[in-house]
């Protein structure tokens, strides 16, 4: 027998990539089911757009204001009734078994398992990226490093999780999905399919001064289990820096930001250093 999974749908202004998002879920082998779409506040066609969707499975949801993606995931998940929730962002597509193969594992999984992610392609203009990276052991201690194990858009977990883990930070206007998966990773683990579900839009440049204040932010409400545990995350948050100021060319920013993220923590930066470039190697030689 299945059960009902809830698939919460943020979108802003992306009317042209929006329909294909929703097209990629109609056509799921699961067909138990809802669709929340929740605009978030646009001004372009996307009322137009979900007006000409007829299935009883999806509805629509309105902010007459933009509030940001955390906001608008938690307003999805208080209208839903599913026992499962899955993320999609507007701009990505889901494989069409995507839902099937993960409630198969997650219906079956121990309690201390609360979701579940996939592997996925990044799609480039003109390349196709295939990004593996297995869940460790300690998940906790993975999830410290930042949110770069999966993109939202694979991930689904049980809803009764949330009575112990809350609700999505809406202070946080990016890196939101990094502290509510620090706070997940406290009380359940995760696991991983280790197959591409869902196509990731890539190339997104983010404007450095809203990466800049919402990891300020973070670093200010995240919480750990031990006080040690900061330190990995203060090497990420200087990590996320050079990386947001070297993809908006501030050459010297990203300088000084990767030079603070080796002095954070030298050993442990240089560990993940050799892992980040055997992936990528990995990931060119595919």
């Amino acid at each position: 027998m299945s059960e009902l999974i809830s698939v919460i749908l943020p979108t802003y202004n992306r009317a042209v990539d929006l329909k294909k998002a929703i097209e990629s879920v109609l056509i799921q082998t699961y067909k138990d089911f809802e669709l929340i779409v929740v605009d978030d506040g646009s001004s372009d066609e996307t009322d137009e757009l979900l007006s000409e969707i007829k299935d009883q499975r999806v509805f629509s949801i309105k902010h007459q204001i933009n509030k940001g993606a955390a906001a608008s995931r938690n307003t999805g998940i208080k209208a839903s009734k599913g026992n499962y929730i899955a993320f999609l962002d507007s701009d990505d597509t889901w494989h069409p078994d995507k839902l099937e193969k993960q409630y198969l594992l997650l219906s079956k999984s121990k309690s201390s398992v609360g979701g579940c992610v996939t592997y996925y392609d990044l799609i480039y203009q003109n390349k196709i990226i295939k990004r593996q990276i297995p869940i460790q052991e300690d998940f906790y201690k993975q999830s410290l490093f930042g949110c770069n194990l999966s993109p939202g858009s694979t991930l689904m977990f049980k809803k009764k999780c949330l009575e112990k883990i809350g609700f999505q930070n809406e202070n946080l206007k990016r890196f939101e999905d990094w502290e509510w998966q620090i706070r997940f990773s406290q009380h359940y683990d995760w696991v991983s399919l280790p197959v591409s579900l869902a196509n990731i839009k890539a190339g997104h440049v983010a404007d450095f001064e809203t990466c800049k204040r919402s990891l300020s932010v973070l670093f200010d409400v995240v919480r750990v289990k031990e006080k040690k545990d900061m330190v990995p995350v203060k090497m990420a948050i200087s990590y996320e820096l050079f990386y947001a100021a070297l993809k908006n060319k501030m050459m010297l920013s990203a300088g000084y930001y990767f030079l603070r993220t080796f002095m954070n923590s030298p050993f442990i930066f240089s560990q993940n250093l050799l892992i980040l470039v055997k992936r990528k190697i990995i990931e060119l030689l595919r």
